[in-house]
């Protein structure tokens, strides 16, 4: 009973990272191009938040950012087949994922880690311009606002208890 009440947790944080990603507000007032990339982008950043606050709470013994983590491939799977790719191509999509998935969550730690450390916001502000715009041009004000609605996620999270945060599901600070 204890693992299906925290697996319905991780279904509904999931559910709520995705209906964040979805939100039209970053596709018309933030400029970003619609396409399964992008959406793929916002995923993975909103869940970095999430997985940030298990790796940095050290009296967390939960599993849960694992569960998020199958929860969400397994999601990301399916998909790619509903799209219409064969197994070889899903196994071979799924390994750039895994890799990609990897490689933001690096960037984006080492970035958060630079803001704690140092109030140099310079590295996340390079890391959303080549993960969220994929180096496209756009304005300050668009990547500062991803920047500091990282940070506010974050912190807001930490100062909220493990048990609330779950029973919120991570509800994310308004975008509006």
């Amino acid at each position: 009973m204890i693992f299906q009440k925290k697996n319905n947790y991780v279904e509904k944080i999931y559910q709520n990272i995705v209906k964040i990603s979805r939100s039209k507000f970053f596709y018309i007032e933030l400029d970003l191009e619609d396409s399964f990339e992008t959406r793929f982008d916002l995923i993975i950043f909103h869940s970095f938040i999430i997985f940030y606050f298990f790796k940095s709470n050290k009296n967390s013994k939960s599993e849960i950012s694992q569960k998020l983590f199958d929860v969400m491939f397994s999601d990301f799977e399916n998909n790619l087949r509903e799209m219409g790719f064969g197994d070889i191509a899903v196994n071979k999509k799924m390994k750039l994922f895994v890799r990609a998935f990897y490689g933001r969550l690096a960037q984006y730690s080492k970035s958060i880690e630079l803001i704690f450390d140092k109030e140099d916001k310079t590295l996340l502000h390079e890391t959303i311009l080549n993960n969220i715009y994929r180096g496209n041009t756009t304005s300050e004000d668009k990547v500062k606002w991803f920047v500091d609605y990282m940070y506010k996620n974050i912190v807001r999270f930490q100062s909220i208890s493990e048990d609330e945060n779950l029973r919120n599901n991570f509800e994310f600070t308004n975008i509006n």
